[in-house]
């Protein structure tokens, strides 16, 4: 086993979730040999027979948080976020970009233990349970379907009953994800239930306003992903942000600590230093923040990267081994062992909102000039981003005031907007969903560049889609044979 992986198990192994781990085998073991021996041979009395819903929560949250680290780890390599160190599937697009790792994590460490929860939930009469597993399940969903489409969600979870689920379409999953939102913010508007989560809860210790929040900026989330199909969306979409969070204290985020570590710590950070390299920063976020794209220097680029003992920062090329200051280091914001995992935050939020008000004043890629409230959306984005990261007053405020970022709501484009999402996405799976839904348009990305060394079997085009992992390909292959595409084919969502 290579060093890297052994060292992210070891520290895996850490997260405070062993007698959850212990719990889901014993109920297994139990049912198994009940199953075998017949009777309640093997029923200790003085042992409860099934996991509780305060031991299913962190389970699940963690999963969800880590299923984020691991897309976001792979992502990030095709959005030119960041570098393989090496020659690597994802950076060159190849046809083994899978992301096995997030599938199983999806289907068997999150969405698997929160079907349980929901179920076991709704028969305790504990509607805060059911109402925060649906957002739960809600969010993997998105996570999954933006990955690779169409995807198991009806047929699946049913063990044995159906080793062969077949796949729902994508149109059907965001059906699902909105529906799953607003039923969890009803079970959350529920009298007052005994059974409330508190440090179960490792996102908001059971405030359920904060749940409800959350579940109304992932509604807003994915119905930007359908703006294409349903533009008349837009307007539901501002009513969603109106509704949600009105600080960074309201951020949907894992925050790690010295024993249960931060993922990006685990890898990269601790493999690279191992010698177990893995990956840099790429040229094209680098650039965009050193002054080469962009006439003036982020200084939010110290505190994403380190650049160690080199005079300045600079990114690795996508494709080769070329280039790179710019690294990935224990002191950098997402990477310290005690980091938060944000996978939805304030600042998008504000960016989102941008977004949407400037193309409902008919903005386009191409166009120059919005509403006021969009410039001032745009603007409270850069901040909550920059105050996240505790950027300093006087630089955040610098940067601010330079003519090239506070052009005025005359002057402000779409790139604009989207070039500030790209930074404060740094790492996250959800830059993808952006790019691809722009079709990597240089108009919106400045100098954005096809990687070297690409899969030639993409003729130059951008992939858009990962193959499904090869387990799902050999034990289910007559229902994945009926879903698969090229991986340069556009999402439905993207049609």
């Amino acid at each position: 086993m290579p060093l890297f992986k052994l060292k992210e198990k070891i520290f895996m192994k850490k997260i405070s979730i062993y007698p959850i781990i212990f719990g889901l085998i014993l109920v297994f073991l139990t049912n198994s040999c009940e199953s075998y021996l017949g009777g309640d041979t093997n029923i200790d009395p003085t042992r409860p027979q099934k996991v509780t819903l305060a031991a299913l929560l962190p389970a699940a949250i963690e999963a969800t948080s880590n299923n984020h680290y691991s897309a976001g780890f792979e992502v990030s390599q095709i959005t030119q976020q960041t570098s393989s160190v090496f020659a690597s599937g994802a950076d060159v697009h190849a046809n083994e970009t899978r992301l096995d790792g997030t599938w199983t994590g999806v289907y068997l460490r999150a969405m698997s233990n929160i079907n349980v929860m929901i179920q076991q939930a709704q028969s305790e009469n504990a509607p805060y349970y059911v109402g925060i597993g649906k957002i739960l399940m809600a969010i993997n969903l998105g996570l999954a379907t933006d990955i690779w489409e169409d995807i198991p969600y009806t047929d699946a979870f049913q063990g044995s009953e159906n080793l062969y689920p077949r796949f729902d379409s994508q149109e059907s999953i965001y059906n699902a994800i909105q529906r799953l939102l607003d039923e969890g913010i009803t079970a959350l508007n529920q009298p007052t239930s005994a059974f409330t989560p508190a440090a179960d809860d490792l996102i908001y210790a059971g405030n359920r306003s904060r749940w409800i929040k959350a579940a109304n900026a992932y509604k807003a989330r994915y119905l930007l992903h359908t703006a294409r199909r349903t533009p008349a969306n837009l307007n539901q979409i501002l009513s969603l942000v109106a509704n949600s969070f009105i600080n960074n204290s309201e951020d949907f985020q894992l925050v790690y600590n010295d024993k249960n570590r931060n993922p990006w710590h685990i890898r990269p950070v601790l493999t690279n230093n191992t010698g177990n390299f893995t990956i840099s920063f790429a040229r094209q976020l680098v650039d965009m923040m050193n002054g080469t794209l962009y006439a003036y220097f982020d200084p939010r680029l110290p505190i994403i990267a380190s650049r160690g003992n080199n005079a300045n920062f600079t990114g690795k090329i996508n494709g080769t081994n070329q280039g790179g200051t710019a690294a990935f280091a224990a002191t950098n914001y997402y990477c310290t062992p005690t980091a938060p995992v944000i996978m939805l935050g304030f600042s998008e939020l504000k960016l989102i909102e941008a977004e949407v008000r400037f193309l409902l004043n008919g903005g386009s890629p191409t166009t120059v000039g919005s509403t006021i409230e969009a410039y001032t959306a745009y603007l409270a984005g850069i901040r909550a981003n920059m105050e996240k990261l505790s950027v300093p007053a006087t630089e955040r405020d610098a940067y601010l005031a330079n003519p090239a970022v506070a052009v005025g709501a005359s002057a402000l484009r779409l790139t604009d907007i989207m070039k500030e999402k790209y930074i404060t996405l740094v790492l996250h799976p959800e830059t993808w969903v952006d790019m691809r839904r722009y079709n990597y348009n240089t108009a919106i990305y400045r100098d954005l560049r096809l990687p070297e060394n690409q899969n030639p079997e993409l003729r130059g085009n951008w992939i858009r889609r990962a193959a499904y992992p090869i387990s799902e390909t050999t034990r289910n292959q007559a229902e994945v044979s009926k879903v698969v595409r090229g991986l340069t084919n556009p999402m439905w969502w993207n049609q």
